[in-house]
């Protein structure tokens, strides 16, 4: 059972905060994360938090990750029992995560390892779905970076960003089937697509399945429709309609589609909790600030 509350990522403290929206209330339930988590997801019915790290090793100059340190952890929804079920250096730089409870997994982005993971939700059976260059060799290479990811289980669709360079006007959202295709590889798979191209610097991604809706943040130059909570409708894997549903994030990341209330939830690295009402022409509502903050989800 939901417990209504939101679960925010603190990448600097390294903090993972609960939220009461209702009331305003908030405590951290795990601290002292020294990799910088990013991707967060819940399992409400056996409560327990994921989170992927990025690294704790970042470039001084672009804080960026390019180690080879990346990690995935759980712990209970009050913080005890934390654990590490992916551990440091499989990966090189864990993004979005997400919790398929109905199959046991976990899927998410490895942005400059430029793949897309799934393994079971203890860790195990670690594959690899997506291989869109060589690490080290092609990590430069922005437009490679995987970053936000969403799974379509009734048309076995799986979705991820690739941001591209920063500001830069050449982010992707892609598809693919759920399944590797018989006798191919994460790299040699000849079944992905792009589903929308030229977008400013898209990140994560929060599908819909009720409404056949996908909704994303950007991070792009606001002049070219950056910084923005967008939309699209999805019918058979393609993408039509379009449209920026809000203006005005500050480096926009993570989303969290709150049906109940009837909002979506977007978070920044500015720091900014916001509200959008759904089916609504109103502006983002800010409705706290933290220090930068990266991934969300609903508990």
């Amino acid at each position: 059972m939901s417990t209504g509350s939101l679960f925010l990522l603190q990448p600097l403290s390294g903090d993972i905060i609960e939220f009461n929206p209702e009331t305003g209330e908030r405590a951290s339930v795990v601290s002292g994360l020294r990799s910088h988590p990013d991707g967060i997801a819940i399992d409400v019915i056996n409560k327990r938090i994921y989170w992927t790290n990025m690294g704790e090793h970042k470039e001084p100059d672009t804080l960026e990750f390019f180690q080879a340190d990346g990690s995935v952890e759980t712990a209970n929804l009050d913080g005890s029992g934390r654990k590490r079920l992916v551990e440091n250096g499989v990966f090189v730089t864990g993004k979005q995560l997400l919790h398929d409870s109905d199959n046991g997994h976990l899927y998410w982005c490895d942005r400059e390892g430029m793949r897309v993971l799934r393994s079971n939700d203890d860790g195990s059976n670690l594959t690899v779905l997506i291989q869109t260059g060589l690490f080290p060799k092609d990590s430069r290479d922005y437009t490679r970076h995987c970053v936000g990811i969403a799974i379509d289980l009734k048309n076995d669709f799986i979705y991820w960003t690739q941001k591209g360079p920063s500001k830069g006007g050449k982010g992707r959202i892609m598809r693919a089937s759920l399944a590797l295709p018989e006798g191919k590889t994460a790299s040699t798979r000849q079944d992905i697509k792009p589903v929308m191209e030229n977008l400013p610097e898209p990140i994560d991604l929060e599908f819909d399945f009720h409404n056949n809706l996908m909704y994303w943040t950007d991070r792009g130059d606001k002049l070219q429709g950056g910084n923005t909570l967008n939309c699209a409708s999805v019918q058979n894997g393609e993408f039509t309609d379009h449209r920026i549903l809000a203006m005005g994030l500050d480096e926009g990341i993570g989303l969290a589609i709150d049906h109940p209330r009837g909002v979506i939830w977007i978070t920044d690295l500015g720091g900014n909790l916001w509200q959008y009402k759904l089916n609504s022409d109103e502006p983002l509502q800010r409705i706290a600030s933290f220090e930068p903050l990266t991934g969300i989800a609903l508990g």
